[in-house]
């Protein structure tokens, strides 16, 4: 009976070792102006097709509404009174901005929950094209500035990167995170909660890459090797974001513009590359608290297990 009772306590400490989950921490410098939420990113790279982030880890997170209500896209702060989006997600509200919003400070779709603030004009890429998805930016301008006070809050830092290098980031392969409250699958339902997912860049000479992107200057792809992992519809205009070791904040990679299906094998998620658009950016928004973030291959790197604290969870 006593062996019986051992033998089944190691059998299950061996089941509990193999279904373990490796959580990454991702430490935060809270003295940064950019990138850096109330409580610092926690992701569990094992988790298929993503899992529920945790509560105030993305401060920079907005829901695009229709009239405070539906939730149509994502949005990032990354100013003191405007928010970046795709401009597929606005196209069709750019001469009456009025009618959409976003809501911060919430985790959940909710319409009781968060700061709402209603759009004054809508600056969509001068060069943006429906067809190919190409320049699929766009920038809101608030009714009112954020309010910062709120702990709850907080900007993402912009990338900062050199004409002759702003096509080649974020770099091939490299670990990157999505959020939204998009579809749990395609036309399915639509999360209540932000959810994280975690995906790599890849190549455009791949097959799942090549098949879909059309302009790898301003395009990049990104997906995982299972194809379990990906951003699907409502996701749009959100953020991808790699983590920098070396300035420990969070910076703004991509923005969720398009997919085949969701998660698809031969096909990645294609986002718009902002590093080509910082320019741009700086030009509609001038001097309202944009923080970029000077980048070099070595501050790319994400989960390095040298330098990222891991915990296993049992």
């Amino acid at each position: 009976m006593v062996r019986s009772r051992l033998q089944l306590f190691f059998v299950a400490c061996l089941y509990l070792s193999r279904s373990s989950v490796q959580a990454v921490i991702f430490s935060c410098r809270y003295t940064a102006p950019c990138g850096c939420s109330r409580y610092n990113a926690n992701i569990n790279a094992r988790i298929v097709g993503g899992e529920r982030a945790p509560s105030h880890s993305w401060s920079w997170m907005a829901s695009l509404r229709l009239n405070f209500t539906s939730h149509q896209c994502g949005a990032i702060i990354f100013s003191d009174n405007f928010v970046l989006t795709a401009a597929h997600c606005v196209r069709l509200f750019a001469s009456a901005p009025s009618t959409l919003s976003i809501v911060i400070d919430t985790d959940t779709l909710n319409t009781q929950e968060g700061q709402r603030l209603s759009l004054s004009t809508i600056s969509i890429h001068p060069s943006y094209n429906f067809s190919t998805r190409e320049n699929d930016i766009a920038i809101l301008r608030l009714s009112k500035p954020i309010d910062f006070n709120d702990v709850n809050i907080a900007k993402i830092c912009l990338p900062n990167v050199s004409k002759s290098e702003e096509h080649r980031y974020p770099i091939i392969n490299r670990s990157l995170v999505a959020i939204g409250w998009g579809h749990m699958s395609f036309n399915g339902s639509m999360s209540y909660t932000l959810r994280q997912v975690t995906v790599k860049t890849i190549g455009e000479k791949e097959n799942m890459c090549k098949n879909s992107i059309y302009n790898v200057k301003l395009q990049f792809c990104a997906a995982v090797n299972d194809s379990e992992k990906d951003t699907c519809q409502g996701d749009s205009g959100g953020p991808l974001m790699y983590y920098s070791e070396e300035e420990q904040v969070w910076v703004l990679a991509g923005i969720t513009s398009y997919g085949r299906g969701c998660a698809l094998s031969n096909y990645a998620g294609i986002y718009t590359r902002v590093s080509a658009y910082t320019n741009w950016i700086q030009s509609i928004v001038d001097d309202d608290g944009m923080v970029t973030i000077q980048q070099s291959k070595a501050n790319i790197h994400i989960f390095s297990i040298l330098t990222i604290f891991m915990i296993i969870v049992f």
